[in-house]
């Protein structure tokens, strides 16, 4: 996951940075917090500095002082940005979700919520950086059950077979730049068509972004084609951060199926109770 939140979210060293620049964050105890974390691994490879930190159960992964993953198995919704990602699978059946298509894996925060949270029968995650493969696997957990690749995903997605084959598919290629998340393709109606051709009858295609006057033109807002076949849409966003989720589904997204969730979600998992006041809808 990218997100400008991860100028919010980064280690001791941007901390400074990002203060100057948002001094009214509303999120500056979190930020204190963050800056006094763990690090329970740190490693300079080719360049790139990668640290794994922790605070509690909570693991979290930084490359060049960008928070590309997140996870704490014990509560699968913290409340945090990672949440937005997964939730408008939420809004659907839990059957409806079997077979799951994430670009930009990370160390695998969302296809962890999804499996925790949905069980889907098959999770496929492609990453550029196989570091970050290797450090779900051996730090996060988060690689069981799910299908790695470590490739250019914009190059998979215009050369793969798997037509009509994901329920569900996040776009969330990003890499950074002087700390900042850089688009590592553009979101035009070529690569939209393209994802489209990926999703199976029924399915939605999830768009993080992090710029959100951008929003409105996305083009399966503006393509005829791409609006007759996914006319459910829904944005997510939380207070404080820039960032929006943008869902569009060939099926309605169901506020009943989303509550039916979020219980069933608490119950299991105590911790995560009272992290629906901080998801907003558009």
């Amino acid at each position: 996951m990218s997100s400008v939140l991860k100028a919010q979210a980064t280690p001791r060293h941007a901390l400074l940075r990002y203060l100057n620049k948002n001094p009214l964050s509303t999120h500056l105890s979190e930020l204190f917090a963050l800056s006094a974390m763990a690090i329970v691994w740190s490693q300079n490879i080719e360049g790139n500095l990668y640290e794994v930190r922790s605070a509690g159960a909570t693991l979290r992964l930084y490359r060049n002082g960008v928070n590309h993953s997140q996870w704490n198995p014990n509560r699968p919704l913290s409340g945090c940005i990672w949440d937005l990602i997964v939730l408008p699978a939420l809004y659907r059946p839990q059957a409806s979700i079997q077979d799951a298509l994430v670009l930009g894996f990370g160390a695998g925060t969302v296809a962890a919520q999804l499996r925790e949270l949905l069980s889907p029968e098959r999770i496929v995650g492609l990453e550029l950086d196989p570091m970050h493969l290797s450090i779900a696997d051996g730090f996060f957990d988060c690689a069981e059950g799910c299908e790695l690749i470590a490739a250019d995903a914009v190059e998979w997605v215009h050369e793969t077979n798997q037509l009509g084959q994901f329920d569900y598919i996040l776009d969330d290629l990003y890499g950074e730049q002087d700390g900042i998340p850089v688009r590592c393709v553009p979101m035009d109606l070529e690569w939209c068509q393209r994802l489209a051709d990926l999703v199976r009858p029924g399915g939605m295609m999830v768009f993080n972004m992090v710029e959100p006057n951008k929003v409105q033109h996305l083009p399966p807002f503006k393509n005829a084609k791409l609006k007759k076949r996914f006319p459910h849409t829904k944005i997510f966003k939380m207070e404080g951060y820039e960032n929006r989720i943008v869902a569009f589904s060939e099926q309605p997204l169901e506020e009943a199926e989303f509550t039916q969730h979020l219980k069933r979600i608490c119950k299991q998992y105590p911790r995560c109770y009272g992290v629906g006041k901080r998801y907003i809808t558009e």
